[in-house]
């Protein structure tokens, strides 16, 4: 049986095995789980996704530099012709690292990047790491290799904004991506989320940096939507133009630490797990017209909240699932949307 649907994108979680311990971490990373996948098992997964032609894979972690042999996944997927991305906090960036993501191929490196020296710091918990990633950074320079700079949005970070787009433009980093952290995880404080009353801003940011040029600045999938910003604030590079409803199992997958494989990797919720890479193919999975009904059967009647009457609500589809999963409760009402302001 074939899907109807194309799978597009993956987000790989390698390992949850972190050398930090992140305010915001909704996956609580630190300790690897429990029998993880090894290095084979990897390996035949990487072939399984060159098999349904997935465009583009993100390996995270936890940290994705603790996960032995990460680049010979990599690579593997490479050369079989699929763009493949990591994201790390750049704390571990060494020659040994380099050497690595050059050996793999890489599209590019996403390093994370939460605030300015204080708040960077204290969402990393470490007073060490900002002068890490910022040393990272020179050594990826150095040897020519892309970066996209991943920032994570609170409350109290949100005023960094105009300082750190000029810190990234000392450090010629070509791609920002700027995203919300959901309560969920480590970030039990719902406090210090952002306020959904800052979203008009934070859209107005990222439109206006866009016009200068210089840095290709987007909203990740939980920012929007359908404000007088929408047609200018996505990433044009993934083919969208504007916001055309979550992806999750329509186009995107998450795989993680131990072979769980969900519609979306940041939907921290077993509920969502469609099934384990060594129970089933990804193609089994993929392909069973049963699986992540959430997003395939969706129906405009699903709609929840502010969502339900909204004009635009069959096109935005209620935003990121996952977003609305933390902060209403409910896959089809939206807490960050201009309705809610």
């Amino acid at each position: 049986m074939t899907s109807t649907y194309k799978l597009k994108t993956c987000i790989w979680e390698l390992t949850l095995k972190c050398n930090m311990r992140c305010l915001h971490c909704g996956s609580k990373a630190g300790i690897d789980r429990e029998h993880e996948l090894n290095l084979d098992e990897c390996l035949s997964i990487a072939d399984e996704l060159l098999e349904l032609n997935c465009n583009l894979i993100t390996l995270i972690g936890g940290e994705v530099f603790l996960y032995p042999g990460w680049e010979q996944i990599a690579r593997k997927l490479s050369d079989g012709g699929s763009s493949v991305n990591i994201i790390t906090n750049g704390y571990l960036m060494g020659k040994k690292q380099i050497r690595e993501i050059k050996n793999a191929k890489l599209l590019n490196v996403g390093i994370s990047l939460d605030g300015m020296r204080d708040n960077h710091n204290k969402i990393r918990n470490n007073d060490r790491s900002f002068d890490r990633v910022l040393k990272a950074f020179q050594l990826l320079n150095k040897e020519n290799i892309p970066i996209g700079v991943v920032t994570t949005l609170l409350d109290f970070n949100f005023p960094d904004l105009e300082e750190m787009y000029d810190l990234l433009l000392e450090y010629d980093i070509p791609i920002w991506q700027l995203q919300i952290a959901h309560p969920m995880g480590n970030l039990e404080d719902k406090e210090i989320v952002l306020n959904p009353s800052k979203m008009p801003k934070l859209t107005s940011f990222i439109k206006e940096k866009r016009y200068k040029g210089k840095i290709t600045v987007y909203a990740g999938d939980n920012i929007g939507y359908y404000d007088s910003n929408e047609a200018y604030i996505r990433n044009v590079s993934s083919g969208l133009s504007v916001w055309e409803g979550c992806q999750a199992g329509l186009s995107v997958i998450g795989i993680d630490s131990v072979g769980n494989v969900k519609g979306c990797e940041s939907i921290y919720s077993d509920e969502f797990i469609e099934g384990n890479l060594r129970n089933q193919s990804l193609a089994k999975i993929w392909n069973d017209p049963h699986k992540f009904a959430y997003n395939r059967k969706f129906d405009i009647n699903d709609l929840e909240g502010n969502c339900k009457d909204c004009e635009f609500g069959k096109i935005c589809k209620a935003g990121c699932r996952a977003s609305n999963l933390f902060c209403t409760g409910n896959l089809y009402n939206n807490y960050f949307c201009r309705s809610n302001i």
